[in-house]
């Protein structure tokens, strides 16, 4: 009988996958962990139940999150990547060469040590890079207590549940945003506006009480749910929509391997939200979450699933 993978379902959408190989499974500290080789996505980082990457899929997540920000600042030299243990965001931080210092802050040393042994192709050896430190710790406490000063933050994390659920708390927003040297941006992943629009409302709205530039952006996940992925800059003094486009051509050349999803026009056209998205941004000032009908009337493409 064929065995199969599925998350939980989540307003009303579940997307399974044919199981090849069980790999690897334990319960560290603060989730269940398991490594699944997957028909289609290929060998699987599973945290909490939840696919969080995959050896075939890693580069539709990882290039929106770290590319974006990273070619929106002119010239970026300090990194810190929080959560990200599967080493896909610290490795494509690396390949830009303006960075000296890219530190990873990761709460959970089992996710690196199960990735590095069955998904080594994500990290791709950025662990041993002289540029590159890990650092096993609460990303939130170390941004509460470092005095470091970084041009862009990554928050790679799961969704805002369980030991990420104060990555979108105003505490630790603030301090990130503290902890940005002048003209830095900041970018975490929000989910997905179709599957979780409250989820995604409550990310860009307290991104809007922490910066005074939000930019939400869009692109295609197809291993999470709904496929359309969202992620979000935060700056207080960059626009990530205004760029020089000559000159990211040229340091978009000067990389040392081709990326497989970022150019600069995917870079303008993912700031072009569709109307519902559009018309949900305009609810992300209010302190409770959007009704059903609420939904409904911004042209939500599910809005009767969505309780």
């Amino acid at each position: 009988m064929d065995e199969w993978f599925a998350e939980p379902p989540f307003a009303g959408l579940q997307q399974r996958y044919r199981i090849l190989e069980r790999l690897y499974a334990e319960t560290t500290r603060w989730q269940s962990l398991e490594i699944l080789d997957l028909e289609g996505p290929g060998r699987s980082l599973i945290l909490a139940g939840t696919l969080q990457t995959s050896l075939n899929e890693e580069f539709t997540y990882h290039e929106p999150l770290v590319h974006v920000p990273l070619f929106a600042h002119p010239n970026p030299h300090r990194v810190l990547v929080v959560g990200g243990g599967d080493g896909g965001a610290l490795r494509h931080v690396l390949l830009h060469p303006s960075v000296d210092r890219a530190l990873e802050v990761e709460i959970d040393p089992s996710v690196v040590e199960a990735s590095r042994r069955f998904l080594p192709e994500i990290s791709g050896g950025a662990y041993t890079d002289p540029r590159a430190e890990l650092k096993i710790d609460d990303g939130a406490r170390f941004l509460a207590e470092t005095d470091e000063r970084f041009d862009v933050i990554l928050v790679d994390s799961t969704d805002p549940v369980g030991p990420a659920a104060a990555l979108i708390s105003d505490g630790f927003l603030h301090s990130a945003s503290r902890g940005l040297a002048p003209g830095g941006l900041m970018a975490m992943q929000s989910g997905s506006p179709i599957s979780q629009p409250r989820e995604w409302l409550a990310t860009v709205g307290a991104f809007k009480r922490a910066f005074r530039i939000v930019k939400p952006y869009l692109g295609y996940v197809p291993i999470y749910p709904a496929m359309l992925w969202s992620w979000v800059i935060g700056s207080d003094e960059v626009d990530p929509t205004r760029f020089d486009e000559v000159s990211v051509r040229t340091r978009l050349e000067g990389l040392p391997e081709p990326l497989r999803v970022y150019t600069p026009a995917m870079q303008r056209a993912a700031f072009a939200l569709p109307r519902f998205v559009q018309s949900l941004l305009e609810l992300s000032d209010r302190d409770q979450p959007p009704t059903r009908a609420e939904l409904r009337s911004a042209g939500h493409p599910l809005p009767g699933v969505l309780d």
